[in-house]
C-alpha cells in the first residue's frame, strides 16, 4: 500500500518514492523506525491527523520537520551518510514544490 505524504503547499510526495531515495544512498541498510516514532505513527493514522508518517520517516507538517530513521552499513563515516541523506531528502521535498523542512536523521543501528 502506497502513502502519499502531502507537503505543505505543494504537491503529495509518495513516500515510496522518498524511502526508495534514502535507501539508494550508499552505506543505509534501511529505515529502522525507533519505538517512538513507530507509536507516533500508529497515532497519527488511528487519528488520521496532518502529520503523515510511515515506519522510519515521519513528515510533521506544522513543525517543518522531517525525520527519517535508518540502519547503517559499511565503511562510509556516518556523518557524510547523515549530510547525503538530509540532502537527499531536502532536494525531493523542493523538488516538489514543498516548504523548507528541518530533516533529522536518527541512526537507530550501525554494522
Amino acid at each position: 500500500m502506497s502513502t502519499d505524504i502531502s507537503t505543505p503547499r505543494g504537491p503529495a510526495l509518495p513516500a515510496d518514492q522518498l524511502v526508495s531515495l534514502v535507501e539508494a544512498v550508499p552505506g543505509i541498510r534501511g529505515m529502522e523506525p525507533g519505538i517512538a516514532t513507530t507509536l507516533r505513527t500508529l497515532d497519527a493514522r488511528l487519528r488520521r491527523r496532518a502529520e503523515r508518517a510511515r515506519f522510519g520517516l515521519t513528515i510533521d507538517p506544522d513543525a517543518h520537520l522531517i525525520t527519517v530513521e535508518l540502519a547503517l552499513s559499511g565503511p562510509r563515516p556516518v556523518r557524510a551518510v547523515v549530510e547525503d541523506v538530509q540532502r537527499e531528502v531536502h532536494e525531493a521535498v523542493a523538488s516538489a514544490g514543498g516548504a523548507q523542512h528541518e530533516v533529522l536523521v536518527r541512526v537507530q543501528s550501525l554494522s
